[in-house]
Formats: C-alpha cells, structure tokens, sequence
C-alpha cells in the first residue's frame, strides 16, 4: 500500500463554503451593477470591452444557464473579483483574459459580446495552429517531466480537481468524469499539457488545468506526481458483461500490443493505464478517437478502431473495464484518502 503525502496540517484544510444553496443575494446584485457601472465610465477600449465581458460573466452568474456546479460559480465569483482588482490597477489585458476563464467554467460563450469577429481562418492557418499546439505541448511536457516534482504540493493543486474526481482520485462510476488513481505520471503531464496548449480539447478541464489557475510546469509536474500515489479503485463502472469473450478476443488482437496484457500501459511511451477505468469514459474517449475528434490521440490507435462495430466497441470496453491492476496498487476495501482526512 502507498504512503499518503504528509503536509504542514495548517496548510491542508481546504476551503470550506456555506453549506446553503447558491443563491445570488440583492446585496450581490448590488455590488455587480455597481462594480460593472463603476468600469463603464472608463475610457479606454479595453476598458469597454473588459465592461461588456463583466455584464456577461454576472448574468451567468445569476442565471447559470448551463447549471454548472457550485464549485464552479464559486471559483468564477473568485476569479471575477480578482479581474476587477486587476482593471482598477490598469491591467486591462490580464482582467479580460481572467475573465475568460470565467466564460469557460461557466460554459458561456465570448462571441455575443466580442466587438469584432475574427476571420474565418484558412485550411492552412489551421493547420498551422494545431502544429503550434502540438509543439507547444511537447515542450511543456518536456519541462515537466525534467523537474523534480513535489507530492506535497501537488496535493494542494489536486484539492481543487476533488471536487469532480474525489479525494481517493475515482471520479464517477458513470463514467462522466475518469478514474485518475494511480495513473502514470509521463500521462497526467502529457494530457494536461495537450490541455493547456489546445491540443486535446476539453471544455470542462480547460480553466482548472490553465497556468492562470495552477501554474506552470512546475505544477502539472507536481500534481501528476500525486495523482500517481493514489491507490486504485477496482469497483469501477462496467458494462452489460453481454459479450467479454469477444473483448477479450478483441483486446488480445487489437489493443494489448500497446496497452499492455492487463491494460498496465507503458509510461516511457505516455500510454496510459485503462485498468479499472469506467466503462462510460472508456466508450466516450474510444468514439472521440475513432471520430477523429480527439486532436492529441495517436493516429495508430485512430486506424486500428476505424472499422469497429457498435457490439464489438461496447464489447472490448467492457472487457477493459474489467481489468485490474495488480494487488500493491489497488485500494483496501473502505479505504479512503487520508490526505483529505479531518483533523
């Protein structure tokens, strides 16, 4: 079994929230009318344009058309005060873009109030981006992977990312959000870099993973080193278990070449463990890949499910949810992170 990281305990409780539900005030109406009228009078363009952003990011926030979770209203009131502090100090470029990581952990979308639409780019220019992205990636997972990393302080970046993927690093048995425990290092580090540089899109993940919300590579490096640590759930979401002897058939003649006999993965080559993975992330990453849609999936992978069936794609997921990793690295039954014990 693991050791759990140890840290100062003044430093480990997290922030705590009233328990009530979220429900804007008139006292918070008030100060966001106020705040927004106060950066109206403003002169500048940026200035305008930060107060056409702000009016958008407070409406969401009352309205929250998207229903998003608490946690994330309330990491957007944050960000949002923290833009204001920043434009009453002139630095208007470093507000807007605050504010943007507002309209992604909202689910909101910029276009309605940017002043200017931008042309629509070339095949070229496009492909010119995506390269950018992948380069950009590959020399932060490079950074990364060449610092010392600190568990302890990745445990404090990863307190924010357990509100979706739980303390013990399990995320949900639906499959909504993936199993993290125990996952390879080199692989945390490549996905939040392709994240962060545009290279895999996620929506969701985007604003939680940004160097304006947990730093550089100094952090994707120590929060991936944590994750690594955590003890892995074999009570996972599966399938119907209709069909494992044709995945298991499947796996062996498609699959276990790269993923490993026991879908172990190989951390030099950034192939990421699927043991104990859930079902319902498995199938909805395997039809991203398949699709085309996932920018960062290796292109060997992409053809070699081109050609699967719906029974055979259902059948060799659930085949793979069913693998589990060897005893050292599974959780006890009932057992839970101390880390995010009470003191």
């Amino acid at each position: 079994m693991r050791t759990p990281v140890s840290t100062d305990p003044r430093t480990t409780e997290p922030r705590e929230r009233s328990p009530r539900a979220f429900r804007p005030t008139m006292v918070l109406l008030l100060f966001l009318s106020a705040s927004a009228g106060i950066l109206l009078d403003a002169s500048s363009g940026h200035a305008a344009e930060f107060a056409d952003y702000l009016a958008a990011v407070d409406q969401a926030l009352v309205k929250n058309p998207n229903a998003v979770p608490k946690h994330a209203l309330y990491s957007c009131q944050d960000r949002r005060a923290f833009a204001v502090r920043l434009e009453r100090r002139g630095e208007d470029v470093r507000a807007i873009r605050s504010l943007r990581f507002c309209f992604n952990l909202l689910g909101i979308s910029t276009a309605a109030v940017d002043r200017a639409s931008a042309p629509v780019d070339s095949p070229a220019r496009q492909a010119a981006q995506l390269e950018k992205g992948r380069e950009d990636a590959r020399r932060e997972y490079e950074r990364a992977l060449q610092l010392e990393p600190d568990p302890a302080r990745g445990l404090e970046i990863y307190r924010s990312c357990a509100a979706c993927h739980t303390p013990e690093g399990w995320g949900m048995a639906s499959g909504v959000v993936p199993q993290l425990a125990g996952q390879h290092r080199s692989v945390v580090i490549k996905q939040l870099a392709d994240i962060r540089a545009g290279n895999r899109q996620n929506r969701v993940m985007l604003p939680y993973a940004s160097v304006e919300s947990i730093g550089g590579a100094q952090a994707i490096a120590d929060v991936a080193a944590y994750i690594d640590t955590l003890e892995i759930s074999v009570e996972n979401g599966h399938g119907d278990g209709q069909a494992l002897a044709l995945g298991e058939r499947l796996y062996g003649e498609h699959c276990a070449r790269c993923h490993g006999a026991r879908g172990e993965g190989d951390a030099a080559k950034q192939i990421p463990r699927i043991q104990s993975q859930h079902y319902g992330y498995l199938l909805t990453q395997f039809e991203l890949i398949r699709d085309g849609k996932r920018l960062n999936a290796n292109p060997e992978m992409t053809a070699q499910i081109a050609g699967f069936e719906e029974r055979e794609t259902k059948a060799v997921l659930d085949w793979v949810s069913r693998l589990e990793p060897p005893e050292e690295l599974r959780a006890p039954a009932g057992w839970r992170n101390p880390d995010f014990a009470s003191p």
